[in-house]
């Protein structure tokens, strides 16, 4: 895990400085050549440094031992990331489409062939960065967020590439803004995606790819094992699944409690991948209470709440 993490340090370092460059020429090219295509996709490309910038810290800041003062670590932070990567790109998604269309209203001429090979070099650059950071997206969701970026912008700089092919040769410059409008259509699809995956966790839901019913009849099923209450199952980054249940038991027919936990903690690792679960045993149903009691409408105070949460 240490090398794997290492390993993801040096690509992020690498990717950053590849994506800082293509900004610099493609803000530069787009200014010079005209293009609204290539000078969108420069502003991009700088969320994508600014979003590799997001999730390079917080891996250095993930690496901190848990504290006194923050007794998970600062994994969360990893979360936080992602929500403003996604958050940033949906802010540039709108932009692009004002400007776009105001183009479509009063086209303008753009310098297509020099458009073309900045674009071409900026493909390459993003090709390079994805190829270096695939293997880690899921892995983790803050690296997926930001190869997110990249990707949409190896799609625009592909776009761009053939727009510029086609604006050569055509002189319809109404391609431009039109090619926009499509990046803007997987850029703000992908950033939502995103966006909605941190909310999830965020809103401390099940992790995806989990069933809280099936968790339960897989601890039902456990010998001894009663009862399943008040169990909840939550995320504290995209790698990290938490879980914490009363577990009644049959006091008669219980030898050794720690054999009932034991075998709980392995059922949660090996089929659910929860690494990190806290069991209360119970001998009896003890009286259960809604988490926040105080919210609670006052019609239902006498009602207990469900025996799965």
């Amino acid at each position: 895990m240490q090398d794997n993490e290492r390993v993801l340090r040096q690509r992020l370092w690498v990717a950053v400085g590849l994506t800082f460059i293509i900004f610099l020429a493609e803000l530069i090219g787009g200014l010079w050549t005209g293009s609204l295509a290539l000078l969108s996709d420069a502003f991009h490309v700088l969320t994508d440094t600014l979003s590799l910038v997001l999730t390079l810290t917080a891996v250095y800041l993930a690496m901190r031992p848990p504290s006194e003062r923050h007794t998970f670590g600062l994994h969360r932070l990893e979360i936080f990331a992602a929500a403003f990567n996604a958050g940033s790109l949906l802010v540039i998604s709108f932009w692009l489409v004002w400007e776009a269309i105001e183009r479509l209203i009063h086209p303008r001429p753009v310098l297509a062939k020099e458009m073309m090979m900045i674009a071409t070099l900026g493909l390459v650059a993003n090709i390079i960065v994805i190829l270096l950071l695939h293997s880690h997206m899921r892995h983790s969701l803050n690296v997926r967020s930001a190869v997110l970026h990249v990707i949409g912008d190896t799609a625009s700089s592909v776009g761009v590439v053939f727009a510029g092919v086609a604006m050569a040769s055509t002189g319809w410059f109404w391609i431009d803004p039109i090619l926009s409008l499509v990046i803007v259509g997987i850029i703000g699809y992908n950033a939502f995606k995103v966006a909605k995956e941190a909310l999830h966790i965020l809103m401390e839901g099940v992790p995806y790819g989990v069933e809280t019913r099936s968790v339960h009849e897989a601890l039902i099923s456990l010998p001894s094992v009663k009862q399943v209450h008040d169990l909840h199952i939550w995320s504290l980054c995209s790698s990290c699944r938490y879980l914490s249940a009363h577990l009644v038991v049959d006091e008669n027919g219980i030898k050794d409690p720690s054999s009932v936990l034991n075998s709980a903690q392995e059922l949660l690792r090996n089929k659910f991948q929860i690494n990190h679960a806290t069991l209360q045993l119970e001998t009896s149903e003890c009286s259960q209470r809604y988490l926040c009691e105080n919210h609670r409408h006052p019609d239902n105070q006498g009602s207990q709440s469900p025996t799965l949460h």
